[in-house]
């Protein structure tokens, strides 16, 4: 695999070394079962309870080592901004308890991409981290294909409820899943093209496949979508004609199984299809419903919003929404349902155009490390993080998924991806 030397911060001459010269260790340590835990809901206590320990760790290096740990990267203003903005936008919120719980996690999910990227730097645990987490997508899409075959569409509906059952693995729902998919499956593409070893060029390719499968398992619209746009940036920026061939293989056997699933329903109830409203427009004319009825609130609060956070504006609008409803017999879904909308409607359209400029950028600096970067298997983070904030932008645009765990891991993979800059820091340096 190359050269694996580590390439973190010098710490010679640091009180650490002398006083507690495993703690750098315990914070890696931490971190590793922090990332893991992440799409497993069983074990989100290690989440909320991690991150508690890991604050307590991380005050008692920066007390031993005289320093912080924060280093400059190339997606910082653009973050700033973003924080900065829906800090003031709390004050003025609807209910400012819920937008400043909200706001918490937007600090918390920035507080980890500048842990990652100080800590997580080393060629050793980039290159062990691809493995778990390439192990980890291998796993729940496996999950998700047997509950698929175990557990079929007809007939499989919900105690007591209208609720058709959806595959979800570990995660908490089917759009959690297709969310988690979106975000690991450029991963372990680019392993599959970049490794050096046949072996793990073979895992790879087939946990890509298990996890593409399982993603078209999934029936989500907006999940097929994100994963056509981040196979047509993979055969761009990968270059190689196999590549190319099997992405564009892929398109059209994607393409002509849709087709041929909406004619045979024109005539007959596919069994193991979640719904009828899969092959309607049902689910976008209620987003588009909500969304023109969200335009004219965004107006009348244009700088501040309405209060930040998801649930917000159905919470501040669902008796007008009700009220609507009942006399017009309009669909229409209970959230915003698009990530920029939540954005500009909760904090403000400078908050949803920072939203817009923090992708921006951040894809640009994935760019820019994929082109630099000198070892070969590390190539596939920058690649994979360009791709999967395309993925994810457009799966956003239909749900709100930039919340929670979804949000962590996508905050970890942009910490592992992106090149760190030079900074005038004491003992504080690129990598």
């Amino acid at each position: 695999m190359g050269d694996l030397s580590s390439s973190r911060p010098s710490s010679a001459d640091s009180i650490t070394t002398a006083v507690l010269p495993n703690l750098d260790l315990i914070i890696r340590g931490l971190l590793y079962l922090y990332i893991f835990a992440l799409p497993f809901k069983r074990l989100l206590f290690i989440e909320r309870n991690g991150f508690i320990i890991l604050l307590v760790l991380l005050v008692l290096w920066c007390v031993v080592n005289r320093r912080h740990f924060f280093v400059r990267t190339p997606v910082d203003l653009p973050l700033i901004v973003l924080v900065v903005w829906v800090g003031i936008s709390v004050p003025f919120a609807t209910f400012p308890a819920y937008s400043f719980k909200e706001f918490g996690k937007l600090l918390q999910q920035g507080m980890i991409f500048y842990v990652v990227v100080y800590f997580l730097r080393d060629a050793k645990d980039r290159v062990r981290l691809l493995a778990l987490l390439v192990g980890s997508l291998a796993v729940v899409s496996l999950c998700g294909v047997w509950e698929f075959e175990a557990k079929p569409w007809m007939g499989q509906f919900a105690p007591g409820s209208r609720a058709y059952f959806l595959i979800e693995s570990f995660l908490p729902a089917e759009i959690w899943l297709t969310t988690y998919l979106v975000t690991l499956i450029p991963l372990s593409a680019a392993v599959a093209v970049y490794a050096a070893v046949r072996w793990q060029r073979v895992s790879a390719g087939i946990t890509t496949g298990l996890a593409i499968l399982c993603q078209l398992l999934t029936f989500s619209r907006a999940g097929l979508l994100a994963l056509l746009a981040e196979a047509v940036v993979f055969a761009i920026l990968v270059r190689k004609k196999a590549v190319t061939i099997l992405i564009v293989g892929l398109i059209l056997a994607s393409v002509a199984a849709v087709a041929v699933l909406v004619v045979i329903d024109k005539h007959k109830s596919i069994p193991f299809i979640p719904g009828q409203v899969k092959f309607t427009a049902y689910n976008l004319e209620a987003r588009l419903n909500v969304w023109r009825f969200a335009l004219p609130k965004m107006l009348e609060h244009p700088l501040v919003g309405i209060g930040y956070g998801k649930d917000n504006f159905y919470i501040v609008t669902k008796e007008e929404q009700k009220r609507l409803t009942d006399e017009t017999n309009m669909i229409m879904a209970a959230g915003l349902h698009n990530t920029f909308l939540d954005m500009a409607v909760g904090a403000g359209l400078p908050a949803g155009f920072a939203y817009i400029w923090l992708m921006w950028a951040i894809a640009r600096a994935g760019l820019e490390r994929f082109r630099s970067e000198s070892h070969q298997l590390l190539r596939a983070w920058p690649l994979a993080l360009v791709i999967l904030v395309v993925g994810l932008f457009i799966r956003n645009c239909f749900d709100h998924m930039w919340i929670g765990t979804m949000a962590l891991l996508f905050w970890v993979m942009v910490g592992l991806s992106v090149q760190p800059m030079r900074s005038s820091a004491k003992g504080v340096s690129s990598s």
